[in-house]
């Protein structure tokens, strides 16, 4: 039960990006692109995976390449995350410690106790990040479907603060958000790995072609800008 547990986790770790789409995470200082691997993809997606240790920090999906639309600012998206870190922490405890150890040492009371924490904890989390969205202007819809998942299962509760994150329209494309993580040289390397993959798929005459390769350009100077 428990190796299913995990494994319902790792799975739910696991997130899809568009072609030039940011993985953006929340870290200490700053934040951190990442934009999947360049080796395995998923219906034409690149696959990301979270750090399964890490569940409290905040995660986001940016717009894919030479997107148009709106959406949410970074900041307020990552401020609307923010109080959720210590009951996203005290959720991991309970399920992948505190449940396994009752189970085995004592299934009794013990265990009733620390499920019926894990499932209040849950129910906390959720209705947190619904008042924290609808403060602060952000589409809260997506965490109805999400929190149901968490009730009935309580290994998805413990990944709920970067499920929903990655739910979030953010009006921000890799392009603009390269200029706000901590290591900046790896991220622009990243992002023009995936421009000249991008590059390969679309012919010549298209008119992305040239957009790809004016930004391949552009990468090309801030990183000798960089280096100097």
């Amino acid at each position: 039960m428990i190796a299913v547990a995990a494994a319902i986790y790792l799975l739910d770790c696991v997130v899809l990006l568009e072609r030039g789409q940011a993985l953006i995470e929340a870290r200490w200082r700053g934040i951190a692109l990442s934009f999947g691997s360049r080796h395995y993809q998923v219906y034409g997606r690149s696959v990301a995976f979270l750090n399964p240790l890490t569940p409290f920090r905040a995660a986001l999906r940016s717009l894919p390449l030479f997107s148009t639309s709106s959406g949410t600012n970074l900041a307020v998206a990552m401020h609307a995350h923010a109080p959720l870190a210590i009951p996203v922490g005290v959720q991991f405890v309970l399920v992948f410690v505190a449940l396994p150890l009752c189970l085995y040492r004592a299934p009794g009371w013990p265990f009733f106790v620390a499920l019926v924490l894990a499932y209040l904890n849950a129910m906390l989390m959720l209705l947190l990040l619904v008042f924290r969205f609808r403060k602060n202007s952000i589409p809260a819809r997506p965490l109805l479907g999400l929190g149901f998942g968490w009730i009935v299962c309580l290994p998805l509760s413990v990944n709920c603060l970067r499920s929903a994150g990655v739910t979030i329209p953010l009006g921000i494309d890799a392009t603009r958000a390269i200029r706000f993580p901590v290591d900046r040289e790896k991220a622009r390397f990243d992002l023009a790995a995936q421009v000249a993959e991008a590059m390969q798929e679309v012919e010549e005459c298209d008119a992305r072609h040239a957009r790809l390769a004016a930004l391949a350009r552009q990468l090309e100077t801030e990183a000798s800008r960089g280096r100097l």
